[in-house]
């Protein structure tokens, strides 16, 4: 029996394809599925984020120095 396929949310946001990565993770294009604002979400390895003790900064607030709009979807 083959369905819709499921949209992976996180919180509000509709998660999408992999734009990058590096060692402590992936970068991930998403869509606010509230305002459907395109946006890029870090998606952290918490093993890695553990064992290096960088819960600190992890934890810090997001940033707002990056601007949605300047995302590309060229995927």
């Amino acid at each position: 029996m083959a369905g819709a396929p499921r949209k992976k949310m996180v919180g509000r946001y509709e998660v999408g394809w992999t734009i990058g990565h590096g060692s402590f993770g992936k970068v991930k294009f998403a869509i606010d599925a509230d305002t459907g604002v395109p946006v890029a979400m870090k998606v952290l390895d918490k093993a890695t984020i553990l064992n290096h003790r960088m819960l600190q900064q992890v934890a810090a607030p997001p940033s707002p120095s990056l601007d949605p709009s300047t995302l590309s979807s060229s995927h």
